[in-house]
């Protein structure tokens, strides 16, 4: 009877292992040199997006979210939020770089 319950508890634990979620990977390529990528595993979702001179990047997890974007004209911004806090940085075209960050 006790091998009995071993074995049910082995296979029970197997199955909810199977079930778990599956990582699902998309890329979609589009023309002229623009594409999207996005990644899901059930901790983080990553998403990349490109086209002609723009660039952006975004990626989920538990306790925030982090986001960059580069244009073609050299600026960026980037936000990272991690629970209570979150950081801003950005860089204009001409040079000037910006940083502010806040929690609470």
């Amino acid at each position: 009877m006790r091998r009995l319950f071993v074995t049910a508890g082995l296979a029970v634990s197997l199955t909810a292992a199977a079930a778990h979620a599956q990582p699902v990977e998309t890329f979609d390529r589009k023309s002229n040199g623009e594409w999207v990528y996005e990644y899901k595993d059930g901790r983080s979702d990553v998403k990349r997006e490109r086209k002609p001179g723009e660039y952006k990047e975004e990626i989920k997890h538990r306790d925030g979210v982090s986001k960059f974007e580069r244009k073609a004209d050299g600026s960026w911004k980037e936000e990272i939020k991690d629970g209570r806090c979150e950081t801003k940085r950005e860089r204009t075209s001409g040079g000037e770089y910006k940083e502010e960050r806040k929690c609470g």
